[in-house]
């Protein structure tokens, strides 16, 4: 059963990873963001948090599963790795989103990532103490 659980979270994030990129690249090699338009560019920054999260999701499960112990609750690794992939994708698509509007400094950068990482160290020690 826990393989089963196992495989098929991989699938799905690899099938939602994959489409999101795809479609991406679709619009952004057929499309300009002036032919796309304000909302439809907004969808796009919304298909990126997709992908990103799907991806970084992805990869923080697989290293995850490399520890025997963690096999044994694979619905407990895909929660923690969902809210790992979620802060770097909305990181990645935010930033890239400020940068899309020229309005990106070093500074933003830099507060933006600590704060991430501040959300993440609370939600790990939170755990940690339950």
């Amino acid at each position: 059963m826990r393989n089963r659980t196992i495989v098929l979270n991989i699938l799905l994030l690899a099938v939602v990873c994959t489409t999101s990129f795809v479609g991406l690249f679709l619009v952004t090699s057929n499309y300009t963001p002036k032919d796309l338009g304000p909302a439809a560019m907004t969808f796009w920054f919304v298909g990126v948090l997709i992908a990103l999260a799907s991806l970084f999701t992805l990869l923080d499960y697989l290293w995850k599963l490399r520890k025997d112990d963690n096999r044994m609750q694979p619905r407990k690794i895909i929660i923690s790795s969902m809210r790992t992939g979620f802060l770097l994708g909305f990181t990645g698509s935010v930033l890239l989103a400020l940068s899309s509007l020229r309005s990106l400094t070093m500074r933003d950068v830099i507060l933006f990532i600590l704060t991430v990482l501040l959300i993440e160290l609370y939600f790990r020690t939170r755990k940690a103490k339950t």
